[in-house]
Parts: structure tokens; C-alpha cells; sequence
């Protein structure tokens, strides 16, 4: 039997003790200053779960969890959320550790300084009504109940246990408390584990760690001082609770079968760097490989950077900089390939760039590689997406020298090593650090970093879309011998540096989210590319693209570029079809029901008052008797009120947030921040109570005579602020529902020019065994297949029962949708492309049937995205199908939205279709 990560047993043992599923606390959310993405969310009910569950087996050891979150997932947010759970369970003493100097200096802002643009929490931290402040400590005070946090290094842990001096910590006081530790990059603090049985001896480590202590002396003192002498205190039993926990994070846990079988009862929570692309929160990874020189190399990420900024440009996406990244070989500078040598070599080029540099454009015929049958060159592609761009607005090298000439000059161009640095290892200087940690700033100039090995850990990058390998051949020693190893590994740790999406507005599309998976030809998709660029070294790439592969961070399968059209057969055939029926559509239109109020408008005309609840006794009779009228014998209270005519602002603002918060987590709630910050353009939840927002609109409070509202519980305010935003929500949603879908309307299908599709595609052995299959098949009318098992599911269900439409319809067509046709629901106008069109010709009449299809995996068949779309198609058949004919020209139509396609419902959709379409089945 496979054994079970931790997060794996919550839900048995939930079952087995009886409790319920954790909620997050309102505490926590309220403060935090960012909304928690649904994996975020996920980590911290799996945690609270375990708490639950450790209080009910009265565990007396204390908490040692892991979670293992990619790089870019928010890790630092949970730290956030748990500080705040801690606090409220009373523990304010946390060390927050790691294994690099610079890494504590970007956490320390995000969790200490609230002019920092990443700093976590609201400006004003409120648990239980008190004010809480978050303190960067050098040692702990029992007489301080406000939030204290140690900042070191796992060397400076060490030192500070062991080396007592003036001012220090020291075990004995560590050992008194309960103490809270964070730990992160935690894969570092498994040196002793890793090691093997033979190897492992005990080291007494009671003296200071030099300086030039080695990094496996640093990271073995851990399991020593963290494990036994800190979360233990020295001690193998806990015959009491001991309320210490240590909390690891780390994007990756080394592939070491000891360090693995650790942390198998330890993991709270796996989202790595797979799962997180999946999903869809990142850039896609893209390898470019050439047999250009390094300077060509250069010169093709500087196109790609100018690319991106003139698309950026124009679909108006404000501050948007691309960063590239140029990886050296050596920091020794008097090694060759090392970085200072490449600065300059680039500092050089930007300067001398001349227009016959940028010739290799006329390497790249798009004809030729588009009917290549070799691998889908992502690269090159991309080239000939900037050739046709360049063309088509009349732009050429001149153009693009202008711009790189102004946007790399050697003040945006930063280089990791300072004087400070050995010949092997990079020093940075604060300011080099603060600008590499704030590199989405709009105020931020650097577009090109130049680094070894400083960057493969602990940085957090949103904007970097290129990294550039400066050097040719293996890692070790430049040569096509031996293994890849850890230099390669450390290779796709720094491409995991640039795979962080860069949030930007499209449409109703998610901000944070990839747009257009399903529109490679979409210009915008540009900025959801990351590019690796090396060397085309064949041994090289294989090890890169096995380790990509094998952390799931490339498909098994790479893609090829594929051209979907309709089948030569089908327009040779069936001409008539083709040039005689209409295809039905609609588009999306601006809401003439839309309200044009302003928010002041809304103001002028809203009322709104609440009533208090006094304090009253009542004592009734119950008569038994139908006939007789329970009465009151005696009643104590005011009846009397006093009318308070209060704004919005006048109000305590935790007890706002809180309101807010209440509403906010009830599905599509237009009070989410998301949601308001599009709708009002706040940059903070704090903003609604300035004047422009709704700090001024009106509250009535009805209180109890001679009271004032200082005297009103904070829960009675609560409550009256949770009616008032529920007002507020109506008022804004009349306002927010900008667009609808029209009625729909005919156009002749052979105008469907856009039936013709280029994508780029994942090979799987079953989409090429069906698309054999379907070339044979005459009623599927597209020369190619590329879909998910349930799109596959559905195939072979039309399969098995095309006999049975034959007999019904002269004509039967079915037409796999590759993003090219969209619909918009009535309601509110949201797009939607059916996965697949079903054509059906009556037999005997010239009634023609246009059937939108929709397969849906099991996971997502049930989420809002799935609801409203299934309502959508419902809405179709009532409108078009059912008891209405719509004409065009001298034929008649009918058009049918089936349920929701999923082999887990087949019973239930082909009960509806036999229904809907007369097809026995």
C-alpha cells in the first residue's frame, strides 16, 4: 500500500473523529492585504484541519508541517495568514529563517514594512478589536504583546543558540517560550538527512560559525539546533504539550529518498511548480535552441523585448517592462564567460547596434516553417509573428535600434556581483538587492540582469521573460562529457524564476490568469511566453528538456504546429451544403437596461436606515385555544428610539472590513476587492470610505432614546454595515452589468474564413489514433482532431450512435470548434465557444438543426464557469429550439443547446437529445 502524504489522511481523519471542515477565520482574511488565490485558501484549511484534528488526538508534540508551493504561488501570504493564526491563539514570538542574507531582507519588508509595495498585511491589523503591530525583533520580550519577528539566517540561528554575548538570544531564554518557526527554502536544511547512515556523526556544535563555514557545516548545524534543541528543547518525549511549530516552505524537495520519506508525514500541502502551470498562473515555458553565436543569441532576446513592448503598447497595458535575464558561466573574472566580461560585451552591442545586425530576419520564411514536419520551432515562429508585424505597420531595424538604445543604457542594466564577491560566490549591495526585488515597480529602470548562480533561489520576478545562456556546451567544464547533474537542476531553478505570470487586464478574462491557451495566434499572447535561449549543444538539450519533462514542467510529448481546416472531401462533396446553409450567431452588446448612475447619483437617492435591537424582556401566555390571542403579561424595554443620521465613514473601519469580508465570500460577490477595484478603481479595500467612494453615503441608525453611538455594540454595527453593503451590492451590480448577448442572427458558413486554424499542439498517442480514424469518417468535417479524454469520450459516443441520426437526417456534419466560433450568454454578454457544432438537414424538409455541444471533465462540470454556461445552452433551446422556426432565406432552423457533455452524465444528455432531436437511442 503507497504510503500517504499528511494533507492525504485529513479528510479520513476528519471522518473518523466526527469534525467538521475547517472555515477560514475572518481574523485572518480581514488583515491580509491581498485576497487568497484558491490554492492559497486550499494550504490554510488543510493546516486548520490538522490543528482540529491534533487538538482531538491530544498530540502532545509539537507541530512540524510542511508546505511545498511552487515559486510564485504566494508563499509568503500563508507565512502572513499564519503569524495572524498563531497571534490569535495567543503565541507572538515567531523566528523566520532561511538559508540565503538576501532572502531575509525581502521577506522582512513584506511582512514588517508597510510602505513596501509587497508588505502582507492591511495598514492597520485589528484582532478582537485591538490594534496589533508587527515588530522586527533582534530577541524576544515577555512584556511586549504586540507581534514579534527574529530575522536570520540558518548561520546566524546557529550563532545566536550558541555564542552568548550582550543583547543575544541565548538557548535557555528560546527554550522557556513557545516559539513559532518559519522556515524557508527549507530543501537547504537536510544535510544531515541526506547524508548516509555511515557518513552521519554527531557534531557538537557549541562554537561560532566562522564566516567561511562551508554551506554543508551551516545547513547540518540545522537538524542539530532547529530540530533537537529548539523545536524539541532538548528533549525525545513530551509528556505535556509542547506549542512549538516549525513551518517549512520550499518549492522542492530534493529527490533524496531519506529526505523524501522525512517529509511524508510532514506535507500539509503540495502545489508545485506543475500544478501551479496547469493551472494556469504562469507563463508557458518555451526553449528556444539555434546555432547562433552568443551574439545573435543577444540580439534575438533584444527583438523579443522590443516585440513584446510594441504589442504591450498597443492594447494599452500600462507600465509594462520586460526583463531579461543573461546567465554567465564563471564569477571569476579571470575565467572566460564569466559575468563582468559578458556586462561588458553587452553594454558594448547595445551601443554599436547597426541595422545590418538584425539581417538574420531573413533567415525565417514563414511558408517554409510552417510546412515543415520536424518539432514546432516556438523560436523561430515567433520571429516570422515579428517579420509579419514589422511589415504590416510599415517598421524596420532602425525602429527597433531606437528603442533598445533608449531602453538598455548601462544605468537599466544591474549585475549581481559586487566588489564584495569571491571568485565563488556572488555579493549584492542593498540597492542592487532592492532593485532586483522590485523589478514590477513602474519606477523601477532595470531591464537586464547579468548573474551565475545568485538568482536560482529566494527571488520573486513577475516581469522577466527572457534568460539568456552567455555560454555553449555542458555545464561541466563546457563539454559534452559526463552528467548534467546539479548544474542543470540549478538551470531549471532559474527558468522557474521567470515562469511568474504577469497580471495584466483583458476583456472579462482573470487578471493573474493566462488569456489565451486556447488563442496561440492572439498577439497578446506574447506576454504569456517565457523563452530560454541557449545553444542548439544536442546533449545539453536533452538534459534540459529531460529534467523540464521529468518535473512535469514540459509535456511528455512536445508539440508540433498543425493546420486545421475543413476537409478537402466535405467541401468536394457536400458544395451544396456548404454554400446554401447560414450559420447562427450573436455578438456582444452594451446593456441598453444599464444603469448610467453615477456613484453620486446613487447617493442622492439612497436610504437606508437599521434599526438596533434593545434590550427587552417579554413575558407571554400561550392559549392553546385557536381562538384566543397569545398576550404579553409583562414586557420590559425602551420603545422609544432617537434616529442617528450617521455616513458611511463614521463607523470604526475594521468593523467596515469585516462587513465587507462577509459578503465578499458569497459566490461572484461583486464586494470582492477584485471586483470593486475594476467597478469603483480603488487601489485598497480602505479607499470605499473616502469621500468620492461611499464614505458619504447615508445611514440611518435607529437607537434606543438616550443612547448615543458610542453605546451601540460593535455587533449591532456589524450588522447594520452587513444590510448597508448588501444594499451597496444591488446599487453596484445595476451599474457593473455593462453588456448582454444579442439575439441571434444568420451569416452564410462559407464566410467563416476562420474555420482555417494554425496551433500548436501536444502529441498524445490517443488524438492521433482518433484522427486517423476520423479522415475516414464523412460526417466529421475537420481534417484533424487534437482534444481532452472527454472531448474523446464524446467522439466515440457519436460514433456508436451515428446510425442512428442517419436514419433520422439527410445531412449529419460534425465540426470540432478550435476556438474560432463564439457565442455571448443573454444575461450578461460572457463569451463562450461550444467545443463542438453538430449540423443536422431534415430529410423530407428544408429544416436545418444547428446543435452546440459542450464536454466537460468531471472536476469542472459543477463550477460557476460550468453553471452559467449550462444555463446558456438551456436558454438556446427554449428560444430557438423548441417551439420557434427561425428563417433565413427559403430554409428554416432550429437551434438546441444540449446539457453539458461528461461520461459521468451520458445517461441524463443522451436522454436529453433523444427528446430534443428524435433520435432513438
Amino acid at each position: 500500500m503507497a504510503v500517504k502524504y499528511l494533507f492525504e489522511n485529513i479528510s479520513d481523519k476528519l471522518r473518523e473523529y466526527r469534525l467538521p471542515y475547517s472555515e477560514i477565520p475572518n481574523y485572518i482574511t480581514d488583515n491580509l492585504k491581498f485576497e487568497l488565490f484558491k490554492w492559497q485558501a486550499n494550504a490554510l484549511l488543510n493546516f486548520l484541519d490538522y490543528v482540529n484534528i491534533k487538538e482531538k488526538e491530544e498530540d502532545n508534540n509539537p507541530s512540524h508541517l510542511m508546505f511545498n508551493m511552487a515559486t510564485g504561488t504566494g508563499k509568503t501570504l500563508i507565512m502572513a495568514a499564519l503569524i495572524l493564526y498563531y497571534f490569535k491563539q495567543g503565541k507572538n514570538k515567531f523566528i523566520f529563517f532561511v538559508n540565503q542574507n538576501n532572502i531575509v531582507g525581502k521577506t522582512e519588508d513584506n511582512l514588517t514594512n508597510p510602505l513596501h509595495n509587497k508588505y502582507l498585511f492591511k495598514s492597520n491589523i485589528v484582532i478582537d478589536d485591538v490594534n496589533v503591530n508587527i515588530k522586527k525583533v533582534d530577541s524576544f520580550s515577555n512584556f511586549d504583546d504586540n507581534i514579534q519577528i527574529l530575522f536570520t539566517t540558518i548561520h546566524g540561528l546557529h550563532n545566536s543558540v550558541y555564542k552568548v554575548k550582550e543583547d543575544s538570544i541565548f538557548l535557555e531564554q528560546l527554550q522557556r517560550n513557545d516559539i513559532i518557526m518559519l522556515g524557508d527554502e527549507a530543501h537547504h536544511l537536510n544535510a544531515d538527512t541526506k547524508k548516509k547512515k555511515v557518513e552521519q556523526v554527531e557534531l557538537e556544535l557549541v562554537t561560532e560559525l566562522t564566516e567561511k563555514a562551508s554551506q554543508d557545516l551551516i545547513e547540518k548545524s540545522w537538524e542539530h539546533t532547529v530540530i533537537s534543541k529548539l523545536l524539541n528543547k532538548d528533549k525525545t518525549t513530551h509528556t505535556v504539550p509542547n506549542k512549538n511549530a516549525l513551518i517549512e516552505f520550499t518549492a522542492t524537495i530534493p529527490k533524496n529518498a531519506d529526505v523524501e520519506k522525512k517529509y511524508v508525514p510532514k506535507i500539509i500541502y503540495k502545489f508545485d511548480l506543475k500544478d501551479f502551470l496547469r493551472a494556469g498562473y504562469t507563463k508557458e515555458i518555451n526553449l528556444v535552441s539555434s546555432s547562433f553565436d552568443k551574439r545573435k543569441r543577444v540580439l534575438q532576446a533584444l527583438l523579443f523585448n522590443w516585440y513584446r513592448n510594441e504589442i504591450a503598447l498597443k492594447y494599452n497595458i500600462p507600465n509594462f517592462k520586460s526583463v531579461i535575464l543573461f546567465r554567465s558561466k564563471y564569477i571569476d573574472k579571470e575565467q572566460e564567460n564569466n559575468s563582468q566580461e559578458d556586462y561588458k560585451f553587452f553594454i558594448n552591442l547595445v551601443k554599436d547596434l547597426k541595422v545590418q545586425d538584425f539581417s538574420f530576419l531573413n533567415e525565417f520564411d514563414e511558408e517554409a516553417l510552417f510546412n515543415v514536419t520536424e518539432l514546432y520551432k516556438k523560436g523561430q515562429s515567433r520571429i516570422v509573428d515579428i517579420k509579419r508585424y514589422m511589415q504590416e505597420n510599415n517598421l524596420n531595424a532602425s525602429n527597433i535600434i531606437t528603442y533598445l538604445q533608449g531602453a538598455f543604457t548601462e544605468r537599466n542594466c544591474i549585475i549581481t556581483n559586487s566588489k564584495k564577491g569571491t571568485k565563488t560566490i556572488e555579493k549584492t549591495e542593498a540597492e542592487t538587492e532592492r532593485l532586483l526585488n522590485s523589478l514590477e515597480d513602474k519606477n523601477n529602470h532595470i531591464r537586464a540582469i547579468f548573474t551565475v548562480q545568485r538568482l536560482t533561489e529566494g527571488w520573486d520576478v513577475l516581469n522577466l521573460y527572457d534568460i539568456v545562456r552567455m555560454y555553449e556546451g555542458q555545464n561541466s567544464g563546457g563539454t559534452n562529457k559526463g552528467k548534467s547533474g546539479s548544474a542543470t537542476t540549478s538551470e531549471v531553478q532559474l527558468i522557474g524564476r521567470g515562469v511568474r505570470y504577469y497580471p495584466f487586464e483583458f476583456e472579462d478574462k482573470e487578471k493573474n490568469k493566462r488569456k489565451f491557451d486556447n488563442q496561440l495566434n492572439h498577439e497578446l499572447r506574447v506576454l504569456e511566453e517565457f523563452f530560454f535561449h541557449s545553444d542548439n549543444n544536442e546533449k545539453y538539450l536533452s538534459d534540459l528538456k529531460n529534467e523540464l519533462k521529468r518535473q512535469e514542467l514540459l509535456p511528455q510529448n512536445d508539440k508540433i504546429l498543425k493546420k486545421y481546416e475543413l476537409k478537402k472531401s466535405f467541401l468536394e462533396t457536400s458544395k451544396d451544403f456548404y454554400n446554401s446553409i447560414k450559420l447562427y450567431y450573436n455578438t456582444q452588446e452594451t446593456n441598453p437596461n444599464k444603469r448610467k448612475s453615477t456613484l453620486l447619483e446613487i447617493k442622492n437617492n439612497f436610504d437606508f436606515s437599521f434599526t438596533v435591537e434593545t434590550f427587552k424582556i417579554n413575558e407571554t401566555t400561550v392559549n392553546l385555544d385557536n381562538n384566543e390571542i397569545d398576550t404579553t403579561r409583562f414586557k420590559k424595554g425602551s420603545s422609544e428610539s432617537t434616529t442617528l443620521s450617521l455616513v458611511l465613514k463614521d463607523f470604526e473601519l475594521h468593523i467596515i472590513r469585516k462587513a465587507i469580508n462577509s459578503i465578499a465570500k458569497r459566490d461572484n460577490s461583486i464586494l470582492r476587492f477584485n471586483k470593486l477595484k475594476e467597478e469603483l478603481q480603488i487601489n485598497s479595500i480602505d479607499d470605499i470610505t473616502k469621500n468620492e467612494f461611499l464614505g458619504l453615503f447615508p445611514i440611518k441608525l435607529i437607537i434606543p432614546k438616550l443612547t448615543s453611538f458610542d453605546d451601540v455594540e460593535n455587533k449591532e454595527k456589524f450588522n447594520a454595515l452587513v444590510r448597508f453593503f448588501e444594499r451597496i451590492s444591488v446599487e453596484l451590480q445595476l451599474i457593473s452589468n455593462p453588456y448582454i448577448g444579442s439575439e441571434f442572427k444568420a451569416k452564410p458558413f462559407n464566410d467563416m474564413d476562420i474555420w482555417y486554424k494554425e496551433k500548436s499542439v501536444v502529441i498524445e498517442p490517443e488524438n492521433v489514433e482518433l484522427e486517423k480514424e476520423l479522415q475516414d469518417k464523412d460526417w466529421y468535417i475537420y481534417n484533424g482532431f487534437s482534444g481532452t479524454s472527454e472531448e474523446r469520450n464524446l467522439i466515440s459516443f457519436l460514433k456508436e450512435t451515428m446510425g442512428n441520426f442517419e436514419k433520422n437526417y439527410e445531412k449529419v456534419f460534425l465540426l470540432r470548434n478550435e476556438e474560432v466560433y463564439k457565442i455571448y450568454d443573454f444575461e450578461k454578454g460572457r463569451g463562450f465557444q461550444p467545443d463542438f457544432l453538430l449540423f443536422l438537414k431534415s430529410h423530407k424538409l428544408e429544416l436545418y438543426y444547428q446543435v452546440f455541444i459542450e464536454p466537460k471533465g468531471g472536476d469542472r462540470i459543477s463550477n460557476d464557469d460550468s453553471k452559467w454556461k449550462a444555463t446558456f445552452l438551456e436558454q438556446i433551446t427554449e428560444k430557438y429550439g423548441d417551439n420557434k422556426i427561425l428563417k433565413a432565406e427559403n430554409k428554416d432552423y432550429k437551434l438546441f443547446g444540449l446539457p453539458l457533455y461528461n461520461a459521468g452524465n451520458a445517461t441524463s444528455f443522451k436522454s436529453k437529445l433523444s427528446n430534443k432531436l428524435n433520435v432513438n437511442i
